[in-house]
């Protein structure tokens, strides 16, 4: 952003503002910094305004020099593209006489025109599929695609342009004089809708021939994919008899009736996406590329998802309306399915889920959804790429946290927990959750901050035994290699000492502690695998909570969590102020601690 800048000895007013990182490599550097020459602010005001329309003219002058080097370039990769599939088609046909290049190039294009009519038959569902799979394999499958889907935001977004195309495919395709007629009419739909990813499987096998690797987004993928589309649109075949046209024109102006109006794009406006605003949130936020991030990971997952479902990820194009879309769609998509319909393209997974009234996923998920697409469009607008964020006041109902929704353990539970084999008998599970199960409710702390536990942050303070909870300032190392991530405390105030429980002491924690120092071993748990994100306690808590629901315990409300809860709540049944429960949790006052274990009532 420009802004003026004072100089501090000469008091002289300065023209300061940061190149683009797309601009810095042909710039020569990072910042354009330039004096006005004078200590008048309505001058230097005057000069700035001046100086920042030179800057703005030459990066529109920049843009215009890359668009034309990318112009070229998917020109040449198509040209080169298409030529390299023809001979082959000719090379494959050599032992006719009469199959020349033009017959080739004629060959392919409509095999790319049938491959693309077929897909998006397919996309519709119902019917339109199941007449898809019979014209190009034989048979269909019903039950993939058992209804006919709506699709607002593609090429084909009412039912009537579909039953146009399908009637015209079976009115045309059957008949060799003008074969790949209607075919051309569903590319000629898909340029009009500026549906690039339509032509990615093209677009990939355009390039490979011409001995290209095109990533599927960009500038250039979307170029060469515009330019497939129009040529397959246009391609007039050689096997068409003379006056043709004038038979297909009637077919041409009925179906053009029933495209949506063309996208018109800003050609001088740099266009900024959800992917380059996930990037510069990473980048604020401090995030290592090389290191696993469950956010991060979250949020490129909902972007992936939105530019699936929404069909851009273009922040300019995005509407609170496309949001509110996605939302509702993102909530129809199966919870956990199986691998053959978790490989489907998401409408066809909303498809099955319906078909085969599976669950769907839940509003807190939907509402991370909403979080993630929200706070990139946030960044997009603290980049000053959009002008307000249209997902702002967006909510998914029931995804807010009310605090009921985990339960605390009665003291009934207690009782079976505690005097069940798991804490009698030393064969019944492994030293580690026996002794997680015993530290949970005497100190309010959570299981996984246990599991992060190394020895010598179990220390003696004056006369307490303390557990140090910290953080990790770089990467650690151990004997099997180094760690996946540092290691980190849920919130700041997570980063605090704990007094051991004379009960634990008395048990023989501090024992165990001193074998593992023996052992040279870096954790207090040592056994635990960490997951990706360096969650240490995420596979022995499915093991605990399988245990305890095979003691009966089984409200699904309840989980092994819930002992934190009980620490608080006996402490307050037992009249123990909040100030020495904080002190005993290690927590100071004004934190989330103080209203653990209390039962939320709603205002009215």
């Amino acid at each position: 952003m420009a802004g003026l800048w004072r100089h501090p000895r000469s008091k002289m007013y300065w023209f300061r503002m940061g190149v683009p990182e797309r601009y810095r490599e042909r710039v020569g550097k990072r910042e354009w910094k330039e004096t006005l020459g004078t200590a008048d602010l309505v001058e230097a005001r005057s000069l700035h305004a001046r100086k920042l329309h030179e800057v703005q003219e030459l990066m529109r002058t920049l843009d215009a020099g890359e668009a034309i080097a990318v112009d070229d370039q998917a020109d040449k990769i198509v040209a080169d593209g298409f030529d390299a599939l023809a001979r082959a088609n000719v090379r494959a046909h050599e032992i006719a006489a009469d199959y020349d290049l033009a017959r080739g190039l004629d060959h392919v294009c409509f095999t790319m025109l049938q491959m693309m009519g077929f897909r998006a038959r397919l996309d519709w569902g119902g019917s339109y599929a199941s007449k898809a799979q019979d014209d190009m394999l034989g048979e269909a499958d019903e039950d993939i695609w058992p209804i006919e889907q709506p699709d607002a935001a593609g090429a084909f977004p009412t039912f009537a342009h579909r039953d146009a195309v399908a009637m015209n495919i079976e009115l045309f395709e059957n008949n060799p004089l003008f074969r790949g007629a209607a075919f051309r009419e569903v590319a000629r739909a898909h340029l009009s809708a500026r549906d690039w990813k339509a032509a990615e499987f093209e677009a990939q096998i355009v390039a490979q021939a011409a001995g290209v690797v095109l990533r599927p987004k960009g500038p250039l993928f979307e170029a060469v994919a515009e330019r497939i589309l129009r040529r397959l649109a246009e391609h007039r075949f050689g096997h068409w008899p003379t006056g043709v046209q004038n038979v297909l024109q009637p077919m041409m102006t009925a179906m053009a009736t029933h495209l949506p109006a063309p996208t018109i794009v800003d050609q001088d406006a740099p266009a900024h996406t959800l992917s380059d605003a996930l990037a510069a949130w990473k980048k604020r936020k401090g995030i290592d590329p090389a290191l696993p991030n469950k956010t991060a990971d979250e949020w490129q997952s909902a972007l992936d998802r939105f530019r699936e479902l929404a069909g851009t990820e273009d922040v300019a194009a995005i509407t609170g309306e496309m949001v509110e879309t996605f939302l509702e769609d993102v909530a129809q998509l199966p919870y956990r399915p199986k691998k053959v319909i978790g490989s489907l393209p998401l409408r066809q997974q909303i498809a099955a889920a319906h078909a085969a009234k599976l669950p769907t996923l839940g509003p807190s998920t939907v509402g991370k959804h909403l979080a993630a697409i929200r706070s990139l469009l946030a960044t997009a607008v603290r980049k000053k790429w959009i002008p307000f964020n249209p997902a702002a006041g967006l909510s998914v109902e029931g995804a807010k946290h009310t605090g009921t929704e985990r339960d605390h353990f009665s003291d009934e539970d207690m009782r079976r927990i505690y005097t069940a084999p798991l804490m009698t008998d030393p064969d019944a599970c492994s030293d580690t959750m026996f002794w997680i199960l015993l530290l949970a409710p005497f100190h309010g702390s959570r299981p996984g901050e246990h599991c992060k536990l190394k020895p010598h942050e179990v220390i003696r303070e004056d006369d307490e035994w303390v557990m140090r909870f910290r953080s990790d300032r770089k990467r650690q190392s151990s004997a099997e290699g180094p760690e996946k991530r540092p290691r980190r405390q849920k919130t700041g105030q997570s980063v605090r000492d704990v007094p051991i429980h004379w009960i634990v002491v008395e048990s023989g924690f501090l024992d165990w502690v001193a074998l593992q120092i023996e052992r040279g071993e870096q954790w207090v748990f040592s056994d635990l695998t960490a997951d990706k994100y360096g969650d240490r306690y995420k596979y022995l808590s499915r093991e605990i909570n399988d245990a305890i629901r095979a003691l009966g315990i089984d409200d699904p409300d309840k989980s092994f969590y819930s002992t934190r809860h009980n620490f608080k709540r006996e402490g307050r049944r037992r009249r123990v102020s909040e100030h020495d429960l904080d002190q005993m949790a290690g927590m100071p006052r004004s934190t989330s601690a103080g209203n653990t274990g209390r039962v939320r009532r709603s205002t009215r």
